[in-house]
């Protein structure tokens, strides 16, 4: 549905020489017969107009296109003059049209709201809006937001200057290549791909998005400019149809839909979205030929586009883009093109360059960031400066600033370990370096084994692992996908491979975290579990350059495992072996578990806590980290035990609350390690 504006000039009306009451009576009677018969639809229902304002010899019309053909002002001219040709009782002969633009669904149910209620105009406002998708504008479950694109045609050369001046990736100038080929079929017949835009902002994302729909408007393949923005999306939207509208109201247009979901927190995928998933995927599918959708992702905050774009891609040819980086000098024209239309336009490019600090180099959520702290800024210290010299409220705060680096320098232990990521982190960022100066690329595989009994921190390490080559820029997205044998391996024929390769498409960019992939080989389905070594092995090759392949386990069972798969062996670079934590090891994961939770922990404690573990440390599964874990878990339910039952007799100070006893440690995880059972009989 394509929405418009525009005046139409008329002759031949009939002239209304008095200004009694019943003249005006037969006026608006004849008035409102015209705008029901036009509302009834012309060029064979495909075109709905709406009169929302008369003068003499003139009309304003609403004009809703249910057609994939854009309207221009000769044709509409032309169906008008047919209609009334058709319907000379109104007694109107030549018209022209003037001022047709395109407009919002949000502004054309405002105006045409603002007509319905005057008693000018007959017409069915609650079948008008949902025959026009109008109904779902204001959904609960979305936020949704309009707007037209702002560019009307756009050469090759002014799309490829703009996408410089907004820092734009390459893959945005390799796809308007695409776009504007020469070869290509200069009309519309359907959306041949689809698009994800990763950026750091939704801004930035959005900015680009809207370049984009220029270039597809200007070489015909979106006969819309409307662009519909959908966020904020919630577990409820599959529950209402109004999503599903949106889509198929958009015919001819673009969808952009950003993918962090309103209740996805800290960018993990919450599982109350997989009913989402499979909910857009599927509704996605059904329009895809007429709408076109980008998908945006943000970088901190991915939400559930890993899970819908695997979903989407055995289907819908989907080009990922990427924003991109410039230096201070393109950084600073594109900060100052932002500022124009504010009062923050009276920086001078001395305070730009001195806020943009010692960075060579910035990506366009770099400069929306900057752009948002500068208007701020502006707004006490120009705008409203006698509020300079007004201090703001600090607020002190324990907690850290969360620094994958940090974290992974600050882990007890596996000194080996760490020196050896430590190699592999400054081997990927000389690569990236090599990569930028446009050297010869180093053709190292990347994949990597950890092994290691429970507890011992290979997840952990990973994840820090994915972090860091995200932040360095040498991984696009850090996205840490972790799975098992039960994701890989399916129970029919054919479904196997499908599992794995959705698996590498949501990992794109990060690292995918194959968790006790010895079970690949082992079980019931041995021969499927085949087919998914066969279909990874394959993928580490394909996905080379965007995937790290990190497989884990137990050392035993891992080294029977790669001695059996060659091929597979020879594509892992890396062995990382973690080895079980010492008893003062122990000690200290526990200290810093503890000051993390906030309690703090007496000598007496640490060191009743050390002979536990190096009591403990030597059975059989004994579980490393993960023991330490459980044990301070279990000692905080039985220190509120101690509290509940004191507080009966003594006031309870935050010194009580932050402070364990060695009582405390009497709990199961410990006990349970006490006495090994032993088969047989006993006296």
């Amino acid at each position: 549905m394509i929405f418009y504006k525009c005046q139409v000039n008329c002759t031949g009306k009939a002239e209304v020489n008095d200004n009694s009451a019943e003249a005006r009576r037969a006026t608006r009677a004849q008035l409102s017969e015209l705008s029901a018969a036009l509302s009834e639809g012309i060029d064979g229902e495909g075109i709905r107009i709406l009169i929302y304002r008369a003068r003499k010899n003139a009309l304003q019309l609403l004009i809703a296109v249910d057609s994939l053909k854009e309207l221009t002002g000769v044709k509409l001219s032309k169906l008008l003059e047919k209609f009334f040709a058709e319907h000379d009782e109104f007694g109107i002969g030549k018209v022209s049209v003037h001022a047709l633009e395109e407009i919002t669904a949000r502004k054309f149910a405002k105006i045409f709201d603002n007509a319905n209620n005057t008693d000018n105009f007959n017409y069915d406002f609650y079948q008008v809006n949902q025959d026009l998708g109008l109904d779902c504008l204001d959904s609960r479950t979305f936020k949704l937001s309009e707007i037209i694109c702002p560019v009307k045609r756009l050469t090759y050369a002014s799309a490829m200057r703009d996408a410089a001046g907004l820092l734009a990736d390459t893959t945005f100038k390799e796809e308007f290549a695409r776009i504007y080929a020469q070869e290509n079929l200069h009309h519309f017949y359907g959306q041949p791909v689809h698009y994800k835009i990763l950026a750091g902002r939704t801004s930035a994302a959005f900015t680009l998005s809207n370049l984009l729909v220029a270039a597809l408007y200007t070489n015909k393949r979106v006969v819309s400019r409307r662009i519909n923005i959908i966020t904020n999306i919630t577990e409820n939207c599959c529950d209402e149809g109004d999503f599903e509208r949106v889509l198929e109201n958009a015919a001819g247009g673009t969808v952009v839909i950003e993918l962090g979901g309103e209740r996805v927190k800290n960018g993990q995928f919450a599982h109350v979205y997989e009913e989402v998933v499979d909910f857009i995927a599927e509704t996605v599918k059904r329009y895809q030929r007429n709408t076109l959708c980008i998908f945006v992702e943000t970088t901190d905050k991915p939400g559930f586009s890993p899970q819908l774009i695997a979903r989407l891609q055995e289907d819908i040819h989907i080009i990922e883009l990427h924003e991109g980086a410039g230096n201070r000098d393109m950084a600073l024209a594109y900060l100052k093109s932002l500022l124009a239309d504010t009062e923050a336009a009276f920086y001078t490019d001395a305070e730009l360059l001195e806020a943009m600090g010692d960075k060579l180099t910035f990506s366009a959520s770099d400069i929306f960031n900057l752009r948002e702290k500068l208007f701020n800024s502006s707004l006490k210290n120009k705008t409203y400066p006698a509020y300079r010299e007004v201090d703001r409220l600090t607020v002190k705060s324990e907690e850290k600033v969360n620094d994958a680096y940090s974290d992974f320098r600050e882990m007890i232990g596996l000194v080996e370990q760490k020196a050896l990521i430590e190699q592999i982190i400054a081997a990927h960022r000389v690569e990236k370096m090599r990569q930028d100066m446009n050297l010869n690329k180093q053709n190292v595989a990347l994949h990597m084994s950890f092994t290691g009994n429970p507890g011992t921190a290979k997840t952990t390490v990973a994840r820090l692992f994915s972090q860091i080559l995200a932040r360095d820029g040498v991984l696009q997205t850090g996205r840490f996908v972790e799975c098992g044998r039960a994701d890989l391996v399916a129970k029919y024929v054919g479904w196997t491979a499908k599992a794995v390769r959705a698996k590498f498409r949501e990992a794109h960019g990060g690292v995918l975290f194959i968790d006790e992939a010895y079970s690949l080989s082992d079980g019931e389905h041995a021969t499927f579990g085949d087919e998914a070594l066969n279909t990874i092995v394959q993928e580490m090759e394909n996905h080379r350059d965007d995937v790290i392949v990190i497989f884990a386990g137990y050392p035993d069972k891992m080294k029977e495992f790669l001695d059996r798969n060659e091929g597979l062996r020879s594509r892992i670079a890396f062995h990382v072996e973690f080895p079980d934590y010492t008893p003062d090891e122990l000690t200290d994961i526990f200290k810093l578990m503890a000051k993390r939770r906030g309690f703090d922990i007496s000598d007496e404690v640490a060191a009743h806590c050390r002979k536990l573990f190096k009591r403990v440390a030597k059975k059989k599964n004994f579980g490393n980290g993960r023991f330490v874990r459980t044990l301070l878990e279990q000692a905080w339910l039985k220190q509120a035990q101690r509290i509940v039952k004191k507080r009966e007799d003594e006031i309870v100070t935050k010194e009580d609350l932050t402070r364990f006893e060695v009582e405390d440690f009497d709990v199961n995880v410990e006990k349970k390690y006490k006495h090994e059972r032993k088969l047989g009989f006993t006296r």
